[in-house]
């Protein structure tokens, strides 16, 4: 048995000696921990107890030992995070972005670099492709590979 259902089980009896009903305990101690709350939450019904139901559904990390092994936000992406130096470490980010590269601060480059960022920052110039459509063909050159 892991150790919260140990606590929920402890739980369970303190709240069951605690409402008077010492007598079913003997006859939980047999069955699974599930079977167990079925059994005290009907009771509980049945005797118009709320304290009990309500303590067990009060909070699912209510008997956990350890954190919830939650994120901050419930829906989050791994993501890379490049730093302006180049090195990345991966994140989860609140977006489906694959990459976040953070700003380089211009004032602490030097003028070479800041040219060289700049220059990479500015459009590329499209080349102009011709296309040459004029087909010449000579037969000759291809004869080797006729049959006669």
């Amino acid at each position: 048995m892991k150790a919260s259902h140990v606590t929920t089980y402890g739980r369970l009896l303190y709240c069951l000696f605690r409402i008077k009903m010492a007598a079913s305990i003997s006859r939980l101690k047999s069955q699974s921990l599930l079977q167990r709350l079925k059994c005290i939450t009907t009771t509980c019904a049945q005797e118009k107890q709320t304290s009990m139901i309500n303590i067990i559904r009060d909070n699912s990390n209510a008997t956990s030992i350890t954190r919830p092994h939650r994120f901050a936000y419930p829906r989050t992406y791994p993501t890379i995070l490049v730093f302006p130096d180049g090195s990345t470490i991966n994140i989860r980010y609140h977006e489906p972005r694959s990459i976040i590269k953070l700003p380089v601060d211009m004032s602490a480059l030097t003028e070479a670099e800041k040219k060289r960022i700049l220059a990479l920052r500015k459009p590329k110039q499209k080349l102009e492709v011709i296309e040459d459509l004029s087909v010449d063909v000579n037969f000759n050159e291809y004869s080797k590979f006729f049959k006669k």
